[in-house]
């Protein structure tokens, strides 16, 4: 083999014309991949964004309905002071009525929060727990073998 045999192999720029074969095909051969992970990522953020209408609409049909339960304890609530406004004064079926609302709204919250500080921040520590004594124990297999 001399000199003019890899001359022959020479293109334009400097790339043999081996060079250029390879890489048409390389591309040829990647396409398809990119092209599947273009319609793959397309998909998601249609997906996405079909979820985030139906959690949007989902959203405000649970205010309206948050609404509506605020209105409705507040007929509630008046209906009790109604019923007990015919045994005592109006002054002391709303008193009571109030006070069994807030005791209720108390206990509500407290419970409420307690269950905010149990889940925040949210760690999965019985998963970390679980991994790190399966990866100690998967350490611990070969040295005993």
């Amino acid at each position: 083999m001399n000199a003019t045999d890899h001359d022959d192999d020479r293109v334009s720029g400097g790339r043999s014309v081996r060079d250029g074969l390879a890489a048409g095909l390389l591309q040829k051969a990647v396409e398809p991949l990119l092209r599947a992970v273009r319609e793959e990522v397309a998909a998601a953020k249609r997906e996405i964004g079909d979820r985030a209408r139906g959690a949007r609409t989902g959203l405000v049909l649970t205010g309206a309905a948050v609404a509506f339960a605020l209105a409705t304890l507040l007929l509630l609530a008046g209906l009790i002071v109604a019923l007990l406004a015919l045994a005592l004064p109006v002054w002391a079926a709303t008193g009571i009525t109030f006070v069994v609302f807030a005791l209720v709204t108390g206990v509500l919250a407290a419970v409420g929060i307690r269950g905010i500080r149990r889940g925040v921040p949210p760690v999965p520590k019985d998963t970390l727990r679980a991994a790190k004594d399966r990866v100690a124990r998967s350490s611990e297999e070969p040295g005993q073998g």
